[in-house]
Formats: C-alpha cells, structure tokens, sequence
C-alpha cells in the first residue's frame, strides 16, 4: 500500500484539499482531528495536560483558550504539549495504516501539520504541500473567528517555513487563486493514483 502524506501551515487549506480526496474514496488520517479527541471531554491526553498544566482542564474538557495563551507566553509550553499528545497520535497514525493494509487499499492519506518537522514524511510513498499567500492565510485564519492572529503565529512559528516545506514535498498545491483552481490540481494527482502513476 502507498501512502500519502499531505502537510500545510494553518489557513493555507488543507482541510479542503483532505476533503476532496476523502470525497474520491481514499481513507484519510486526521492528525488535528485526533488531537481535538485526545484533548476532548474525557480523552487520553487531559491527565497529563492538567498534571503538567494546572488549570487546563475544567470539567473534564480542555480549555484551549487559556492553553493557546501559555503557548503564546512561552513558546516552549508548545513542546511540552507535543510531547503529550504526539506519542499518542502515533499510536492511532499506526493503527489507521494498519487497517488499511488490511482492507487492501492502495493507497491511504496522512493529513499532518507537523509531517516534515516530526519526520512522519519517512513513512510516506509521496509527499504534498498545501500552501498560499500569508496574507490569503491570515484572512482564512481571522475568518474562523476561533484564534487570534498572535496565536497562529505561535503556532506557524514552530513548524518549518512553508517555503522549506514546498521545497521538501513531492507535490505542490496552491490554494490561493479559487477553490476550483485547487480541484482541478488535486483531480489530476488522483487521476494518477488511480491509474497507479504516482
């Protein structure tokens, strides 16, 4: 089985990209959505958060608000946090592959920001980069509506620059002209996959 392994700094659309190849059939793994679950009411990772940061968790929920200002006071409460989570994401990162395999897929997606950064790319047949403009970024950021600018700059701060990261991957995406620009470019990777081109 081949895997693909997509990354893309917040706001730069990977989420969209995901989506359509969800669409087109290929099981995808989504780091982030996992996170939220291992950080959600009663999920694996809320005891050691609170043990490491007291105050963190109120009724057995995370609060993620007074997590992203520990963050944007000290970059390093990032990594702390990383060390928490990430063995955990791992754990369910291999039992998705595992599952696949078993299904007999040819290929499977791995959505994960931190895909270069944590060397995640090693277990992939091919890499995709999701990117745009910062400032197309910034508005889709402030568009949520759900963090500040500041936070997000902590948080693209800690990952590698997306120019590094488009220099790194197989494939290229841009997402900053129209959503029908990206589909056209991700049609056409699927096209290949499907015809066992990639």
């Amino acid at each position: 089985m081949k895997i693909l392994g997509v990354t893309g700094s917040i706001g730069m659309g990977k989420s969209t990209v995901c989506a359509l190849f969800q669409q087109y059939g290929f099981p995808v793994f989504d780091a982030d959505r996992v996170v939220h679950q291992l950080q959600g009411p009663h999920g694996k990772g809320l005891k050691r958060i609170e043990q490491v940061f007291p105050g963190a968790v109120k009724n057995n929920a995370l609060d993620r608000n007074y997590l992203r200002r520990l963050i944007v006071e000290d970059r390093h409460n990032l990594k702390k946090i990383e060390q928490i989570i990430l063995p955990l994401v791992a754990q369910e990162r291999d039992k998705f592959i595992r599952l696949a395999q078993a299904r007999g897929l040819k290929w499977c997606i791995l959505d994960v920001p931190l895909l270069f950064e944590k060397k995640i790319n090693l277990l992939c047949t091919k890499t995709l980069v999701v990117t745009a403009p910062v400032n197309i970024q910034r508005v889709r950021i402030l568009k949520r509506n759900t963090i500040t600018w500041e936070q997000a700059r902590a948080f693209i701060d800690a990952q590698l620059p997306s120019k590094t990261k488009c220099k790194m991957a197989d494939i290229v995406i841009q997402t900053g002209l129209s959503k029908a620009y990206t589909f056209v470019q991700i049609k056409k990777i699927i096209r290949l996959m499907q015809a066992g081109q990639l």
